[in-house]
């Protein structure tokens, strides 16, 4: 048996060498192409790519940087890239999925886009143009200066591709839906190098894929996106006592069990420290129209008793930087899960509490890594309505997520790489728990959302067949030789 493995390893070895050589390859031809937009490793700015990514897990190491400046220099870069079909690449906007491999390769070609990222006021105030290596934080301080805004992240650290292009909710998603509906063109560099505009008039089957469909189609270089006016919000971080945990699911819950307010957002989260064996409830809530505050909010944001209060009137730009000022100062390993549900009376609280039952222990198996829990409740934006484009979820204009449904997340941030097994397993164990308690309640949903996903999870699945037959169609006909299929692994792939 000696022989057949020693052959084994000869061609796997030599697979690598042969993918290395190409890869090299494929670097050398990009300086050639783009000679000062290309950085191999231990070059500063190569560096300063890799050192930008929030989450531990994200920083591989590829065999070369690509910075383009323009989406000339994307189209250069791609069309290098796809010829021989062996060189493997990813993109980053922002870098902030977690999932190892959707941003950034290792010992493949990164392309990083933060040098794009021009934002742009247009149209009489109309549209906002954003650059793909733009981020959020970016978009409402250009935006501020004209007192305008627009669907976009809520914490300013976030890029703006990977958001979008997930769905993204925003501070006025209850009012006006999902942040990737706020879209009114996408300019995208193809896997033959052409550079097109997809929007609601010109290549509209891709403007449509484009909005939940990840990275699956192309490089997109620019968003320009519907602006309007908007002032302060009311909103911000507070941090309740243990005893409040209960209480504060359960307003959380008549609250959405109540009448609509288009105007109320945020999400509740339950952490727990194993450090320090401690259970924090937290409410991060906003309420779009201040001078109506605290509106459906207020049965929440009067939960008892509170640590800290830090709900303010102030500009998005500012609460978008308080809320950066955590993943910058303290980069962890990171990885979450989630499902989704029809909200009835009970359905928040025993989550949590199976959650509850099981977070201990399993924190406990891992306690070298200093893990921290988090259980989160958010809603859903509503769909598509009055006409207006479409998306790639999959929910009927007639239907209403945003008053009758919520989404669950688990997350754990830790500081040692020994346990991301471990606390991989355990997303999936917990994932089946509250799904298994959603099964008997009849209320589990089939969508999850696509940013919040896990990489053992299937979000396109959770579209429906009708919406994933859409978008492989439209993969096909915009990339026929599957070059973002093939080439780009990192995502969440058609095929």
């Amino acid at each position: 048996m000696l022989l057949p493995r020693l052959y084994y390893v000869g061609l796997l070895f030599g697979s690598r060498l042969v993918s290395g050589t190409h890869t090299a390859l494929a670097c050398g031809e990009l300086v050639s192409a783009l000679p000062n937009n290309v950085f191999y490793p231990e070059a500063p700015t190569y560096n300063a790519t890799i050192t930008s990514y929030p989450f531990l897990q994200s920083r591989l190491h590829p065999s070369c940087v690509v910075r383009p400046k323009s989406s000339h220099d994307v189209s250069i870069a791609v069309s290098v890239l796809k010829s021989g079909n062996q060189t493997q690449f990813a993109i980053k906007g922002g870098g902030h999925n977690p999932s190892v491999g959707f941003n950034n390769i290792q010992d493949g070609v990164t392309i990083d886009m933060q040098s794009l990222n021009g934002v742009e006021i247009a149209r009489g105030n109309e549209v906002i143009r954003v650059g793909a290596g733009a981020l959020w934080q970016n978009v409402y301080d250009v935006a501020e200066t004209r007192n305008l805004t627009v669907l976009g992240g809520r914490i300013g650290v976030v890029g703006v591709p990977g958001f979008l292009t997930g769905g993204g909710i925003s501070f006025f998603s209850p009012e006006r839906g999902w942040a990737c509906d706020g879209v009114v063109n996408f300019e995208i560099v193809l896997a033959s190098g052409e550079i097109i505009n997809a929007n609601a008039t010109s290549h509209s089957d891709l403007f449509a894929a484009l909005k939940g469909g990840q990275n699956n189609f192309g490089v997109i270089t620019r968003f320009d996106l519907k602006a309007f006016v908007a002032g302060p919000i009311w909103g911000g971080r507070v941090i309740y006592g243990p005893n409040a945990t209960v209480p504060l699911l359960s307003a959380y819950t008549n609250m959405k069990l109540g009448t609509y307010d288009p105007y109320a957002a945020g999400w509740l989260t339950v952490r727990y420290n194993h450090t320090a064996a401690t259970f924090t409830p937290i409410s991060i809530l906003y309420y779009t129209q201040p001078q109506s505050k605290p509106g459906a909010l207020k049965q929440v944001i009067d939960t008892q008793p509170q640590i800290t209060n830090g709900m303010i009137e102030a500009p998005i730009s500012e609460h978008t930087r308080n809320a950066s000022r955590n993943v910058i100062a303290n980069p962890q390993r990171t990885v979450w899960a989630t499902t989704s549900f029809k909200i009835t009376p009970t359905i928040v609280l025993r989550i949590h509490e199976v959650w509850k039952k099981h977070v201990p222990e399993v924190t406990k198996q891992y306690a070298y890594a200093n893990p921290i829990a988090e259980l989160t409740f958010q809603a859903l934006p509503a769909p598509p309505r009055n006409g207006s484009s479409p998306n790639s979820f999959g929910f009927a204009s007639t239907e209403t997520p945003e008053k009758d449904m919520l989404f669950v997340q688990s997350v754990f941030t830790y500081g040692d790489a020994a346990a991301d097994e471990g606390f991989q397993e355990a997303l999936k164990d917990f994932m089946k728990l509250f799904e298994d308690v959603l099964r008997e309640e009849s209320v589990l949903h089939r969508f999850k959302y696509l940013n919040f996903a896990a990489s053992f999870q299937d979000p396109f699945a959770s579209f429906g067949s009708d919406e994933v037959s859409k978008l492989k169609a439209v993969a096909k006909k915009y990339d026929p030789k599957g070059v973002f299929q093939k080439q780009v692994p990192g995502g969440f792939k058609l095929f």
